[in-house]
Order: C-alpha cells, then structure tokens, then sequence
C-alpha cells in the first residue's frame, strides 16, 4: 500500500495563568527572569513520563466529565495546557490548598519529579522537523514592584522555561491588551480577546502563561474531489447537510456494541486523533463512559481496512469559566480567602480568582488546526495493512462523536471535544 503524506494544518494551545497587568502592548517589556537556566535535559525516566500523562489524563476525563453536565454545545478544551498552568500555580501552594490541588489534578508524584516531568514531557512534545512542528512556551507575568520568592522563579525557569514579565496591573486595560496579545501571536491569531475587560485590576498580582503550536501532516490525505455533501444528524434528530471527506485506507479501528472508534494518525507517528463515534442512541451512554471507553479503544485497536466518512468542522468555543467546576471536583479553598499560595512570595495572600479557557478547533482534508487558552487570574488576599484486504468496514461519521488528539509515546491527551454540529 503506498502511503500518501498529506498537508495537515496546525494545532495550538495557550494557557493563562492569571496570579492576581499596563504598559502599550508595543512598548518593549521590562524582564526580571531568574539567573538559572532551563533544565534541558532533565532526569526523566520514560515510565514517569507516561505516568504524568495517565495522572494528567484522569484530570481531563473529570474536567470533561464535569463540562459535559452544563454545556450543551460542542465542546472542545486542551486538558494538556490546563493541567501545565495549574502545575506552575501548585508549585507555590501549601498546606490544605495545596491537598485539594493534588488530589483534583491527580499530581501522584513528589513535587521534585512532578515539575521534571512537566520538563521533561515539553522537551520531548517540543519537536520540529519537516512539515511538523510542536511548541511549548512559558511566561510569567508579575506586578512591578511586587516581590516573589527567587526559588519560585528558579522553578519556573528551570522546569518551564518561564521568564518574568513586569507589568503595570493597575492599568488593567493596557495589561489585558498585552497578555491578549501574547496568546494572538502564540496561537497564530486563533486565540483572540482570551482575558475580558474589566478583569484586571490593581488586585492583579501575576499572570503564568503557557502556549501550544502544533502543525502536522496527515499521515492518510482526504482527497478534495472526494469530499460530498450529506446530512449530519443531531442530537435532536433534525440533519443538517454537511461537507462530508472520504478515504478507504488502513487505520487502526475498534469498536464494540456501543461505539466505533478510529485513529487518524499525524506524519511521522508522533500524534494522531482518535476519533468515538457512538452508536445510533448510544451516544450518552458513550459520553457519559468515556474514559473507560478511550481506554478501552487505545488498547484494543487494531489495523483494518477503513471506508471512512468524516465531516469537515470548524468552530471556537465560547470563554469556559472553569472555577465551578473545579470547585465540584473538591479544589476549593484555593478560591478563597483562606487560600495559602505562601510559596509564591512568602505570604498566603493570594487566591485564584478565575480560570478562563478559550479553544478553536479546524479539521479538513488537509488536516487539524486547533488553539486553546487557558487564564487562571489570582488576586492578593503505523505499521502497513496487507495488500489484499479480508474485508472493508465502512465508518460514516454522520452524527454526535468525540475526538482526542494523543502524543503517542507518553499517551498525554492534548486535546479532546465533543461535535454535536459540525457547522458550529
């Protein structure tokens, strides 16, 4: 079979952290980083590596889970770029904030090994060659003026790489402008208008930011001549009529009495998508399931002959405001005022005040371009088929399904969402 390399389009994420911003967002930024380096090759066993990931993927089936309960429309999120932003909050929390830190993002590992494996886990994500590219970037964003511990900021540089950025945060609108603009440049302009008006302010004390870039081919193209309209069914039961893109190749496939599950893999074996497409009337049982049913899928696929029919989709999400949900999986007091982020600076006068998450997601015969953003604001106080095929599956995806998109080696889910209308 010959394999044919496609044209994939990107991925991004950007992941805010707000602890707590002005200047004209062209003005040249004043730097305070730390006097250490990063840590480039951190000593990071492969098992610790697919530990974090299983840690980091058990959080994003509870976020997802506790999003499925309110949203009503497609849902898409970068579990992977959330779970790093709260890493750099959790590294100066103590105490009883610290407990529900750990136990909600399932942060296993003692904090040493936690934060080189985040290290260790962006160096490896953090690859270029050919058509692929993937980047992490990290930031910090502090109050002039405003004093944080130096082995706090020796953390962030050695294990994220995050310099210091000062800013004005009582010129709320000028820091927002400069922070918004950061995540536009970071996300190729898909991100825009992440942290809204009016929420900076002179209580702001720093904001982390992290960014995601992925571009990639499709191992398998779509063909445009082949892409033909027909009537996706949503959850209502009324069809609307979509682009449809089609291909018959080998994929690795699974399915059971509930689901069909595929995954499209990227070039050069590095990520692919796996993409559940549940059953007729199947669908909550799947989605309400879906950690087990992914695991289930990544360890039972297997490579068969595929008739394919994917709808194109493109769409952004609408700001997640995430503090509720976190607050319903047991992350409370670092809410409150009773909040102990003492490690930051030696005091526990600083809370989380809200996490914002933002994601745009675009899938078509040329492959994905995805961007998310992420703002937690804190204020004081494949292997080849056989050439002749057994048989052909055929797998229309016409109606509500879920995908993933997965570093293969470490098993990390950097994205993952829900299409209920593919046109929206």
């Amino acid at each position: 079979m010959k394999v044919q390399l496609k044209s994939l389009s990107l991925m991004l994420v950007a992941t805010l952290m707000f602890v707590g911003c002005g200047n004209d967002p062209k003005e040249k930024l004043v730097v305070a980083s730390s006097k250490l380096s990063r840590d480039l090759n951190p000593a990071v066993s492969e098992s610790q590596l697919k530990n974090l990931s299983e840690d980091n993927n058990a959080f994003a089936f509870d976020i997802f889970a506790k999003l499925q309960e309110n949203e009503h429309k497609n849902i898409f999120i970068s579990p992977y770029s959330i779970s790093q932003a709260l890493a750099m909050t959790y590294a100066g929390a103590k105490g009883v904030t610290k407990n529900q830190m750990t136990q909600t993002l399932h942060f296993n590992q003692n904090d040493d090994d936690l934060h080189s494996s985040f290290n260790a886990l962006d160096l490896h994500l953090n690859y270029t060659e050919g058509n692929y590219t993937f980047s992490v970037v990290n930031a910090l964003w502090a109050q002039k003026g405003y004093k944080f511990l130096d082995n706090y900021l020796d953390l962030l540089k050695v294990n994220y790489g995050a310099d210091v950025n000062l800013l004005n945060f009582a010129e709320g609108e000028k820091s927002r402008q400069i922070i918004n603009s950061w995540v536009g440049d970071k996300t190729h302009q898909k991100i825009k208008d992440l942290i809204p008006k009016g929420a900076l302010n002179a209580e702001t004390k720093f904001v982390l930011t992290n960014a995601i870039y992925f571009k990639g081919d499709w191992l398998n193209e779509f063909e445009k001549e082949n892409t033909k309209k027909g009537d996706f069914t949503l959850l209502g039961e009324s069809r609307k009529e979509v682009d449809f893109m089609h291909q018959t190749d080998y994929f690795p496939y699974a399915d059971d009495e509930n689901y069909q599950a595929i995954e499209l893999p990227y070039k050069g074996n590095r990520t692919s998508m796996v993409v559940v497409l549940p059953k007729d009337g199947k669908f909550q049982d799947v989605a309400s399931d879906i950690k087990n049913v992914y695991q289930k899928v990544i360890s039972d696929k297997n490579q068969t002959r595929i008739n394919l029919k994917m709808p194109k989709f493109k769409f952004t999400t609408d700001v997640y405001r995430l503090k509720e949900y976190f607050k319903k999986l047991g992350m409370v007091e670092p809410f409150s005022d009773e909040a102990d982020f003492s490690g930051m600076t030696g005091e526990p006068k600083l809370k989380i005040k809200e996490i914002l998450h933002k994601a745009f997601i675009k899938v078509d015969e040329k492959g994905s371009e995805a961007a998310a953003a992420t703002a937690v604001i804190m204020n004081a106080a494949s292997a080849t088929g056989p050439t002749e095929p057994i048989k052909t599956i055929n797998m229309f995806i016409n109606r509500a399904f879920l995908f993933f998109i997965r570093d293969i080696k470490s098993g990390q889910v950097l994205f993952m969402g829900i299409v209920k209308d593919p046109q929206k």
